[in-house]
């Protein structure tokens, strides 16, 4: 396909197919991977929301193909820019984008830190199938420490109210927890949005591991998952995580304290 991709390296975790409509991103998160893999400019990188060409059409292709040969896989938006970064109140690229997916069946699942910017186009995210999901990404609870972190995402409360207005929706959730960048940020989130989400994956950093508190990632790893286990929670261990949590690779000769077990789920 020309827009719809499999994903490769440690993104291939996430999802088995992705699409990317945009090519920027204006949340200038100071922890983003995306300028690098692209080989692009920081700065220009964040300045402003620049769509691929002909994204649309080429997607609509795309959906036609992914109906035509019966898969099944959802797609996932996106891992090189976020689809409702503030520009998109303006484009409505992620929203047509829905409207075609829906139309073909092909499920959508969204990854974002736009917030409820995405609250109106649940009933098209919901409409595009059974798979369809919508996720977050969740890093610092404190407010002054996220501006920093990631100046123009929407503040985490945001988030969560979008989280538990999908929910409420019966669109399945899931929070993604990478970068990990605090500890106490991330049990935090784990014991508020427990009631609601459906799905956690917990990453470590890449790039600039300073941006992060974590210094004992084994630690940081087994914490976490006890949270999960303490409240019957599905969750998704990132290799780059699971190699620091089990550095020997034997999960059953090192399980977490308190006996509780590493369930690693599908997505």
């Amino acid at each position: 396909m020309k827009l719809i991709y499999v994903p490769a390296g440690r993104a291939r975790e996430y999802a088995s197919l992705a699409a990317n409509l945009y090519t920027s991103c204006t949340h200038g998160c100071l922890y983003c991977y995306a300028p690098r893999c692209l080989q692009r400019k920081r700065d220009l990188f964040h300045t402003s929301a620049s769509v691929r060409k002909n994204a649309l059409s080429l997607f609509a292709e795309d959906c036609a193909e992914y109906a035509r040969e019966q898969f099944t896989e959802p797609v996932l938006m996106s891992f090189i820019s976020d689809p409702y970064q503030p520009d998109e109140l303006e484009l409505r690229i992620t929203r047509n984008a829905l409207e075609i997916a829906a139309a073909h069946k092909v499920p959508i699942q969204i990854l974002t830190k736009g917030g409820t910017r995405a609250v109106p186009d649940f009933p098209l995210l919901a409409a595009t199938g059974a798979l369809a999901a919508f996720a977050c990404t969740l890093t610092v609870y404190d407010k002054s420490w996220a501006a920093k972190l990631e100046p123009h995402a929407a503040e985490s409360e945001d988030r969560l109210n979008a989280l538990k207005a999908a929910h409420k929706a019966g669109i399945t959730t899931w929070v993604s927890f990478e970068p990990s960048i605090d500890e106490h940020s991330v049990i935090q989130f784990i014991r508020i949005t427990h009631p609601y989400i459906d799905l956690y994956k917990v990453g470590a950093i890449s790039g600039d591991k300073t941006i992060s508190t974590i210094s004992n990632w084994r630690e940081y790893g087994l914490n976490v998952i006890n949270e999960f286990e303490k409240y019957g929670k599905k969750y998704i261990i990132k290799n780059d995580l699971k190699k620091e949590i089990f550095p020997d690779g034997d999960e059953k000769e090192n399980k977490p304290r308190n006996n509780a077990t590493v369930r690693i789920d599908a997505s």
